[in-house]
């Protein structure tokens, strides 16, 4: 008995990795990514954009479902796709903040020798902070994270802004 525990431990820890994006070049290139620009009514900005790794169509789903909840998240706080909302210049003076949220993030996840992790990188102009690192991207709480990091550094965006 001891040994079938053992095994199966095994078999769902091979599982959880093979659920993980794969950082090779020809994985990198299969991977779909969407994005969505929002804006909101005093015309501050967002890039929402994913990854979907399709390597493992469950993990895809879980990926798919952040990244609406995201989105629907964001459309309470006032923000609405727009075909206004592209970011030329980051680095450009503007009278808005000017966001993203990178959600299945390889840059913002962690690597050990036999797993990769994505998780997200939040970041808004004029915060006068560097983007923020919200891991793993399978924590139950990632969204709620990466939401109170946007309206954080929306926030300190506003305020640099004056608006």
């Amino acid at each position: 008995m001891h040994r079938t525990a053992i095994l199966a431990a095994l078999a769902l820890a091979a599982g959880a990795a093979v659920a993980q994006p794969l950082p090779d070049p020809e994985s990198v290139n299969r991977a779909v990514n969407p994005y969505v620009y929002m804006m909101d009514g005093a015309g501050h900005k967002v890039l929402v954009s994913t990854n979907f790794w399709r390597n493992d169509p469950k993990y895809d789903d879980r990926a798919f479902h952040r990244f609406i909840d995201v989105l629907a998240a964001l459309e309470k706080k006032g923000f609405r796709k727009s075909e206004k909302a592209t970011i030329d210049s980051w680095d450009k003076p503007a009278p808005f903040a000017r966001c993203y949220v990178y959600l299945e993030d390889l840059q913002g996840g962690r690597a050990t020798k036999t797993t990769v992790t994505a998780g997200a990188r939040v970041w808004c102009s004029s915060a006068g902070i560097s983007e923020i690192e919200v891991k793993p991207a399978d924590a139950p709480k990632h969204v709620a994270d990466v939401l109170q990091k946007f309206d954080m550094m929306l926030d300190k965006s506003r305020k640099a802004l004056g608006k």
